[in-house]
């Protein structure tokens, strides 16, 4: 194999290496953003009341003594069933319960009992890392594709592009 083939073979494999990864690093960032959408949803209200109350533990950041709460919750002909850390989840059975219930993915955003509020959304922290170093890492391939000079700048947007187009694909595909 002569050196001129060797390295048009790195060339094609290094694109397509750089395009995948495009495509990973991409449909992070759109599965972070949509779980941030999702969170921040519009929610409908609910009435409703608890079913049944149970008590565990739970451990949680290295404390093996939390004490979770697990309810179970009718509301609207629907049954729901919720488990958190949270004290305002000590609810008794046959309490009455307003539920914000999301309109993206039919989770419930707040619960409210007995002039509490507890909120159950999933946190902003671990979404947003994870879209800026899915970033950072995609802004370090591509300037590690163009300084390394292993293929021209337009395969690079090329690339880009691709990932761009397929990364919605692999979020709407996501099981």
């Amino acid at each position: 194999m002569t050196a001129g083939r060797l390295t048009r073979v790195l060339r094609k494999v290094f694109f397509t290496a750089v395009a995948l990864v495009s495509l990973f690093l991409g449909g992070v960032v759109c599965l972070m953003c949509q779980v941030l959408a999702g969170r921040d949803a519009p929610t409908y209200r609910v009435e409703g009341h608890v079913v049944a109350h149970e008590r565990g533990t739970l451990p949680v950041g290295g404390d093996e003594d939390s004490v979770s709460q697990a309810v179970d919750l009718d509301a609207a002909g629907r049954h729901y069933r919720v488990t958190a850390v949270d004290p305002g989840l000590d609810l008794p059975p046959g309490q009455p319960v307003t539920l914000d219930v999301s309109t993206a993915d039919g989770t419930i955003a707040y619960l409210r009992a007995g002039g509490g509020v507890v909120d159950l959304r999933p946190g902003v922290v671990r979404p947003v890392l994870l879209i800026v170093a899915a970033l950072l890492a995609l802004g370090a391939v591509y300037f590690g594709a163009v300084r390394l000079n292993v293929y021209p700048p337009v395969a690079t947007w090329l690339a880009l592009a691709l990932g761009a187009v397929l990364a919605p694909v692999a979020v709407f595909v996501r099981v």
